[in-house]
């Protein structure tokens, strides 16, 4: 089993948290628990893929212990994690901004 170790510094880890807020804030569709892990449903508007492959990227490279696949289904991207369920729980957990900045009520894909 890989440890579950990050490099990121206490300052990286806010400035990604701001990055997940700003995709979630553009093109957040839903998410779901799956057997494995946890699944991101964002909306497949132009870039989003690529923002989503290129911060999934560098989540691996900061948390080796991850498995993240990003790929486009339809109208929709699909982003999904496996890890140690409390990774998983940190990752799903993650709070959705609207796009006007205020917190919003998250149902299942």
């Amino acid at each position: 089993m890989t440890d579950i170790v990050c490099s990121l510094t206490d300052h990286d880890v806010r400035e990604r948290l701001d990055e997940y807020a700003r995709l979630f804030a553009t093109a957040f569709a839903g998410r779901e628990r799956i057997t494995s892990g946890m699944r991101w449903w964002l909306r497949a508007e132009p870039g989003i893929a690529e923002r989503a492959r290129d911060l999934a990227a560098r989540e691996r490279v900061c948390c080796a212990f991850l498995t993240i696949a990003v790929i486009v289904v339809g109208d929709r991207v699909l982003w999904e994690l496996t890890a140690a369920q409390e990774v998983v729980d940190w990752f799903y957990d993650l709070p959705v901004i609207g796009p006007n900045g205020t917190p919003r009520r998250v149902e299942p894909a």
